[in-house]
């Protein structure tokens, strides 16, 4: 069986538009990135196999351990002879810190030199700073609050790739990292300047640990969607906002015309964060009656579209309870992500299901009502 490996932050349509209206070729190697990106994939089947070819004189990951690395800063002495695997599926890979030899099998944030590891006390520049800080504060959170020392489901370091490419417009988890592109400065700033993007990103490391979402129509939506919610949660616990605080805005610094945008994506009233022109809007939705059906070769059916409907569960329940939106929703969400009944596949009614009885489990049949009403307001019926 494949699985999709790449998952990227920006919706393929949006860069589209934005290249159509301007030919830049500045958003050029962003689209065909992203079009690669969604569509990369590898067989579960020959993961043993390509372990195999890896280096055996390896030394095991260090949990937690954060390491930031430079794309400007590339080894171009070392083959392009790359595992695309997921971090866990090959835990016996050497993850020290320094490069691999030019003949041996790595993987791609390899390719890039290190400027800070855990510990260190200064950083070579602001955005290595402010991603360093980032995953630390992600880290606590995922530890702290949520109970999970294992994000990705093994002991394995946090690695980030900043300035990724000339003019990138993106950031993206290829399921071994996550790489973060300075914008084309033109439409997009830096990818690195909103924790709920690092943590969105991140969460998609957590999500192959637990359900592993194919990033196909409504599981690729859920998919998306539960990256957004943990984002969204550490976005507000690091500002220390409860769920009626919040504004609930994902992204608000990556455009740089503030006029038109507030944001890339809004959970409270998806399909209201953007505005460009009459064909470049934010095209999310919000409830089961607006749904849209796409193919697999547009935003992978829809993954960052129909996302909006279970953001807008999450924020209605969140919002319903008050409070911090981790004290309750959050715990339901999380929980039902290591249910059993949650597999590769789930579509939305599943997922809301499985949602309902884990708040009945832990909270009792009042918070379970309001979770089925949550959903129930989206048009989901459970």
């Amino acid at each position: 069986m494949s699985k999709i490996l790449g998952r990227s932050f920006l919706p393929p349509y949006l860069v589209d538009n934005f290249y159509q209206q301007s030919q830049s070729p500045r958003l050029q190697s962003t689209r065909l990135h992203i079009d690669e990106l969604m569509s990369h994939s590898y067989s579960k089947d020959d993961a043993n196999t390509l372990k195999n070819l890896f280096t055996q004189s390896a030394k095991p990951g260090s949990n937690y351990e954060r390491i930031i690395r430079d794309a400007k800063q590339k080894d171009e002495l070392y083959w392009h002879y790359h595992s695309e695997m997921p971090i866990c599926s090959h835990s016996d890979v050497s993850l020290d810190t320094k490069p691999p030899k030019p003949y041996e099998r790595h993987m791609p944030h390899e390719d890039y030199q290190v400027i800070m590891i855990e510990g260190d006390q200064s950083a070579p520049s602001k955005a290595a700073q402010l991603v360093y800080d980032a995953i630390g504060s992600i880290r606590t959170f995922y530890k702290d609050v949520l109970g999970i020392d294992k994000m990705f489901g093994c002991d394995s370091q946090l690695n980030a790739v900043i300035h990724f490419r000339k003019d990138y417009a993106n950031a993206f988890w290829n399921s071994q990292a996550i790489f973060f592109g300075d914008g084309d400065r033109v439409n997009f700033g830096e990818f690195y300047n909103d924790i709920d993007i690092i943590a969105h990103e991140l969460t998609h490391g957590f999500i192959t640990f637990t359900s592993d979402f194919d990033y196909l129509f409504q599981s690729g939506a859920l998919n998306e969607s539960v990256a957004d919610v943990i984002g969204m949660m550490i976005k507000q616990y690091v500002s220390n906002e409860t769920s009626l605080q919040s504004n609930w805005l994902l992204a608000e610094n990556i455009f740089l015309d503030k006029t038109a945008a507030r944001a890339l994506r809004s959970m409270s009233d998806p399909g209201s964060a953007y505005r460009f022109s009459d064909s470049n809007y934010d095209r999310q939705v919000g409830h089961m009656r607006d749904y849209v059906n796409l193919t697999s070769n547009q935003d992978n059916g829809g993954v960052h579209i129909n996302s909006g409907i279970p953001n807008k569960a999450f924020y209605l329940l969140a919002t319903e309870l008050g409070g911090y939106s981790w004290d309750i929703a959050g715990k339901i969400w999380v929980a039902t992500m290591y249910h059993s009944d949650i597999k590769y596949n789930t579509n939305f009614n599943e997922f809301a299901e499985v949602t309902v009885q884990v708040a009945n489990d832990e909270f009792g049949s009042r918070i379970s009502e309001l979770t089925r009403k949550s959903w129930q307001d989206v048009g989901i019926n459970v």
